[in-house]
């Protein structure tokens, strides 16, 4: 189990360490191709512009993905709390603490008496049956 661990911590700086490597070569690169036309201090503005640009897109997209993310698990939030039985939705959005602290209430008294607690869910889960 431990070679298999450090076999993958070998590959992911191996991984990593070519990726450094890709990067400083175009860079380079870019850097020969245009230092004949525009000298070197030019030639290195235009490889650091060019490197700001690519992590401000990457930033940008990043970014996007996570907005959208965050858009679907608010959807996603809302539609459950408005499928919640006997308008506990509106109690949960109206008050937020007051929701929690049953939470924890709950969970105490789950920790406290498993069986009893199995019971009021079938209980419930009878009582709000919706087939």
């Amino acid at each position: 189990m431990f070679d298999r661990a450090a076999s993958s911590v070998i590959v992911i700086a191996a991984i990593g360490a070519s990726s450094a490597m890709a990067v400083v070569a175009t860079g380079f690169a870019i850097y020969a191709l245009v230092e004949p036309h525009v000298g070197a201090p030019g030639a290195a503005a235009i490889v650091a512009g060019l490197s700001a640009l690519t992590v401000g897109i990457y930033a940008w997209v990043m970014s996007a993905r996570a907005k959208e993310r965050e858009r679907q698990q608010a959807v996603a939030q809302a539609s459950l709390l408005d499928s919640l039985p006997l308008g506990l939705g509106n109690i949960a959005r109206d008050h937020p603490i007051a929701a929690v602290l049953v939470s924890l209430l709950g969970g105490a008294v789950a920790a406290r008496h498993p069986r009893l607690m199995s019971d009021l869910v079938h209980l419930f889960a009878k009582a709000t049956d919706r087939t």
